[in-house]
């Protein structure tokens, strides 16, 4: 049976808003550093030699500086993260979404991207219900704080907790590259009295995130090369140093100002901004947003791989899906059809009676907490329960729950901080990112084993030794597709 969700046997880039396809090179893959996590034996024993404990430091003082930047002397820079000073507060969300709105007005810009979650959005056939608890969390105690009439960005509850490296996510075929991957901005939202905005219900420190995430534009070796090398020469500088500060601003101006993409529109690098929140309702639920290019103005998008949960999980549809093409989805080579792309994510915990004829669904249920459950991709009849899970972990609200023992948040607010006054200590990261054996939801026997800022790191450290000892050589060869956006 032809379940009519896969398109083809393709890459799938998101850019701007838009699907493009590109089709697979044939044969083997030197470079290819894209592969998601597998499920793994536990390791056993370690070796606790001091080369090895200096190596393991080394790593991680390579992913602290060059890939998953949440150290407070960055992200709450005195200058960079004060919205009071000036162009020289480059990471705020007012300077970014100055820059975002082209010739928009910025504040105007801002209310009327917020105003989307006031209404039903419906996007491909799909719905995204209305979550209006943002104008009483979010809007009115901004425009209160503001004076009333408009927003001031210079007030704007968003607290800055990680700049992000993805040059995991670059796309290049041999000697063509398509994209040199994407930088990140992630920013926790605050409540009026400047912390956390806490969650509906549940236990996380925060119940809302947004990541702003750019592209870093590349249409050759040399502009791949040189990103590269401006990411791997934040090694040279200590933490504490005022040095390092100013070149991770060289490298954040690149992508963030007006003008870094001038194809795309309002001439902003902004691949697209996501959202991640419980604050304004439950369950947990992702968006995604565009810069729409006749209007100027953010748009909401279809999630990126994720099909409607609500509408698909635990059906005949679904497990015919994975059977059908079980070996493309084993292997990485298959993508959905865009038309299945859901208007937002939903990733629980969950009513069963959000499921629509729910008694006749056959997906597995996890108990949370009476009377919620976590309800993972699953049906009934999928022959092969690896393949649910690579299809279900490609998924964002697969990757953000069950499948990577995630509660939701991969970057969130630290359970224990000083807010209003400070973080106190880096952001929180979940396990996937930093390392975690969590046992299959659909089947608890298999263990499944992360660790993805270490495949990051390893994916970079692949691409910068192409490129030689002064970033310049020849570069990498092979093709380099990545099968995820998270």
């Amino acid at each position: 049976m032809k379940t009519g969700i896969l398109l083809t046997t393709v890459c799938a880039m998101a850019t701007a808003g838009t699907l493009s396809t590109v089709a697979r090179p044939q044969g083997p893959r030197p470079g290819d550093g894209d592969q998601r996590p597998k499920a793994t034996a536990p390791q056993q024993g370690g070796d606790d030699s001091r080369e090895t404990l200096s190596e393991a430091s080394r790593d991680s003082d390579a992913i602290r500086k060059q890939l998953m930047i949440t150290d407070l002397r960055v992200v709450e820079d005195p200058v960079r993260t004060n919205p009071r000073s000036g162009d020289r507060a480059v990471w705020t969300f007012k300077h970014l979404m100055e820059q975002m709105a082209g010739d928009q007005d910025p504040a105007e810009f801002v209310m009327r991207w917020l105003n989307l979650w006031e209404e039903e959005q419906e996007i491909n056939g799909s719905i995204s219900p209305e979550r209006p608890a943002i104008r009483e969390r979010i809007i009115n105690p901004w425009l209160h704080a503001s004076g009333g009439k408009r927003l001031d960005l210079a007030k704007a509850p968003f607290k800055l907790l990680a700049i992000v490296n993805r040059m995991d996510l670059r796309v290049h075929v041999d000697e063509q590259v398509l994209t040199g991957g994407e930088g990140r901005f992630v920013f926790g939202v605050l409540a009026p009295d400047g912390t956390a905005l806490l969650p509906e219900a549940g236990p996380a420190p925060g119940g809302m995130t947004v990541i702003f995430e750019y592209e870093l534009p590349a249409t050759d070796m040399r502009q791949l090369g040189e990103w590269a090398r401006l990411w791997k020469e934040l090694e040279r500088f200590p933490l504490d140093s005022p040095n390092y500060n100013h070149h991770l601003e060289r490298i954040t101006r690149r992508f963030t100002e007006t003008g870094s993409a001038p194809s795309k529109p309002n001439g902003s690098a902004l691949n697209q901004l996501r959202s991640n929140d419980i604050a304004l309702a439950q369950p947990w639920e992702l968006r995604e947003f565009v810069i729409d290019g006749e209007s100027g103005l953010l748009q909401q998008n279809t999630v990126a791989l994720t099909p409607d949960k609500i509408t698909l999980n635990g059906t005949p549809e679904f497990a015919a899906f994975i059977n059908e093409h079980g070996a493309d989805l084993a292997a990485g080579t298959a993508e959905l059809d865009p038309a299945f792309f859901a208007a937002s994510a939903m990733a629980g915990p969950f009513l069963l009676t959000d499921f629509p004829d729910w008694e006749s669904r056959t997906f597995t249920t996890n108990v949370l907490f009476d009377p919620f459950y976590d309800v993972p991709w699953s049906a009934e009849g999928i022959d092969n329960n690896d393949v649910r899970h690579a299809f279900a972990l490609n998924t964002c609200n697969g990757c953000h729950r069950a499948e990577t023992g995630t509660g939701f948040l991969q970057i969130g607010f630290p359970s224990e901080n000083d807010l209003p006054k400070t973080l106190k200590h880096p952001a929180a990261l979940a396990g996937f990112l930093t390392g975690i054996e969590v046992p299959d939801p659909v089947e608890p026997d298999t263990i499944r084993t992360f660790g993805d800022l270490e495949r990051r790191l390893t994916d970079f450290n692949v691409l910068t030794a192409s490129f030689g000892n002064d970033g310049r050589g020849r570069g990498p060869r092979g093709a380099h597709i990545p099968r995820f956006v998270h």
